[in-house]
């Protein structure tokens, strides 16, 4: 059996580990953060900057300082709860911008077509056009709007909507806007209890953690 020296000696040695110190080893562990992501199998989706990415990582581990392997994965939590909190901003403005465009593009069309005629051609109905300069111009409005509307942050947007079927979109986005939230303040509290009974050397019992949520939104557990 293990003595009792020995296992207070394993304590001792495991308090006092920073995380990973090879080259490879920190890479792995900054990586980690990318484990995880809103319809994503990782953090990053396209149009995200890998460099803020990595900033808000170094960031916040010079901040909260977490020591050893469950510190360093509750800090992973921590970071990628941050970000796609961020994300969430960038899909909200999305969904505006993406709207906002198809709007004007919907006007633009129902202009062009108003210099538009039907008439009963030598081989069936065709469209005649009344105004060809001003109908081209309506049309080019339109197709430039529409372009428009690949820009990738309403194309994150557009790709939200449909996923929680259009009109749910802005009640599904506050849904998990929550959840991310209660998320993060869980690993951050959890974090915060294991810190004060690392300081204390194990002297005194973790405090207890009290989750707070500021989303206003009723918690939906019992």
């Amino acid at each position: 059996m293990t003595s009792q020296k020995k296992i207070e000696a394993n304590r001792r040695n495991a308090l006092k580990s920073t995380g990973p110190r090879t080259s490879k080893g920190k890479e792995a562990s900054r990586l980690s953060a990318m484990k995880h992501g809103l319809r994503s199998q990782e953090v990053l989706l396209p149009g995200e900057d890998a460099d803020a990415l990595q900033e808000l990582d170094e960031n916040l581990r010079s901040e909260l300082r977490p020591v050893g392997e469950v510190e360093n994965l509750l800090v992973d939590r921590i970071i990628a709860a941050q970000w796609r909190l961020w994300r969430l901003g960038r899909v909200e403005t999305g969904i505006f911008v993406w709207e906002h465009h198809e709007e004007l593009a919907e006007r633009a069309e129902r202009e062009a077509r108003e210099y538009e005629e039907a008439d009963e051609g030598f081989f069936g109905p065709e469209i005649v056009i009344t105004d060809h300069e001003k109908h081209e111009e309506a049309m080019s409005r339109a197709r430039s709007i529409r372009s428009a509307q690949e820009d990738e942050t309403a194309t994150l947007g557009r790709t939200f909507a449909r996923d929680a079927d259009g009109a749910n979109a802005f009640s599904k986005l506050s849904r998990y806007e929550t959840a991310i939230e209660r998320s993060l303040y869980k690993a951050l509290h959890e974090l915060q209890r294991l810190q004060a009974a690392r300081r204390a050397n194990g002297n005194v019992v973790p405090p207890v953690a009290i989750d707070v949520d500021v989303s206003g939104i009723p918690s939906e557990e019992p």
